[in-house]
């Protein structure tokens, strides 16, 4: 098996050619000169290691480039405001490669992980939709997790917690010493001693991208930690192939009024037509007065800024915890006023919930966004989609 730094010294220790040859199996190697692992056994520069190249298509804030022997996975914004950071993985069994200017100094990942420790519950569908499950040994909380799969993993300690209480227990990881750990998208002091003791640390910061499809392609990332560009490929060909036949379906009709969003202490917000939601709402054949303002981000508006442009709108989709219109109202009871509440049209994306509470639409839906849109146009204009069976809204009563 793959032995990895743990510590800084052993860490500068192993970082000569020889530091990713001694990690591999020695079994006997095949006509691609690697072993069942993945790794390589008898390493030929000549040789291109990564025959399937991940192309990517729609993501903005990453990119993969190619070398024989290792890959280049860049992060533009690691999280808000910061500088791009790269990650060169090699090919297990490959000398380290020699490299130049800004990479000089970027970390070194052998690839493909036997083991990942991720930061956000976004990250667990891109693992089992490329059939890696066994790979994931750490989450952040499983509080939050959905996918009973990986629930009965944790229960069953195949999975650890190590930020069950919204901080990171450096110890207990730099113990476990997985390949990889996953930022969910944001810093934490924590990064810079996890990569002082040899742990790769790679950020997805899969929620900066504009747009639905743009983060579903988000797996590709994770295919390049575990070697399945190729399935990744298949699998979100599939996802954009069925968004944007939902997309066309809905493309040719009248637009729909819709109120979006709710109060959160004190404040609305409102989702712009340059947000990531915003393209779905647009692509579902949604319209709302907040529609044209091309910010990416959520806007904070006051309740009657809200109430005086779409109070009457006849629908109103919300994602939040009520499990019926009187929750909404038990809220704020100036809910009463708008149209949606008085027609009963009010659709939370609360339908899938895990067995701990925790809601798949943020979740699974990172990653499909073709399921998310499916639902939205079946509410806004059921008569394209007919037989449509929801996955993540569901029309509150009463």
């Amino acid at each position: 098996m793959r032995v990895r730094a743990a510590f800084p010294k052993l860490l500068v220790a192993l970082t000569s050619a020889s530091l990713l040859l001694a990690g591999c199996s020695t079994a006997p190697s095949d006509t691609e000169n690697a072993a069942s692992d993945g790794c390589i056994t008898d390493f030929d520069p000549s040789v291109d290691y990564f025959p399937d190249k991940s192309e990517i298509v729609d993501a903005e804030n990453f990119s993969i480039t190619y070398e024989k022997s290792y890959q280049v996975l860049t992060v533009t914004e690691p999280f808000t405001g910061a500088q791009p950071e790269s990650y060169v993985l090699v090919k297990c069994g490959a000398p380290a490669p020699e490299l130049s200017g800004e990479l000089t100094t970027a970390q070194q990942i052998p690839v493909p992980i036997t083991n990942l420790y991720s930061g956000s519950t976004t990250h667990l569908p891109l693992v089992t939709a490329l059939d890696e499950l066994d790979v994931l040994t750490g989450v952040s909380n499983g509080s939050y997790v959905s996918d009973t799969t990986v629930i009965e993993r944790i229960e069953s300690g195949d999975i650890a917690e190590y930020a069950a209480g919204g901080t990171i227990d450096t110890e207990t990881v730099v113990l476990a010493a997985p390949d990889v750990v996953m930022t969910g998208g944001t810093d934490d002091p924590a990064y810079t001693q996890l990569r002082e003791a040899g742990i790769g640390v790679v950020a997805n910061a899969e929620w900066l991208e504009t747009s639905p499809l743009g983060r579903a392609e988000w797996i590709k990332v994770v295919a390049a930690l575990t070697g399945k560009e190729a399935r990744a490929a298949e699998v979100y060909d599939g996802i954009r192939d069925r968004y944007l036949d939902v997309a066309a379906k809905a493309a040719g009709v009248e637009t729909v009024p819709v109120l979006l969003g709710g109060m959160s202490q004190g404040t609305w917000y409102m989702s712009s037509g340059g947000s990531y939601m915003g393209r779905l709402f647009s692509d579902a054949g949604a319209r709302w007065p907040w529609q044209d303002v091309t910010t990416t981000g959520s806007l904070p508006l006051d309740f009657e800024a809200v109430v005086t442009q779409a109070a009457d709108a006849p629908t109103w989709l919300v994602v939040n915890s009520w499990a019926s219109i009187d929750d909404a109202l038990a809220d704020d009871e100036r809910y009463g006023s708008l149209a949606a509440v008085d027609t009963g049209r009010v659709w939370n994306a609360n339908k899938a919930l895990g067995p701990n509470g925790g809601n798949d639409y943020y979740e699974r839906g990172v990653l499909r966004p073709d399921l998310i849109l499916a639902d939205l146009v079946a509410i806004l204009h059921p008569d394209l989609l007919p037989d449509h069976e929801f996955t993540f809204y569901r029309q509150l009563p009463a």
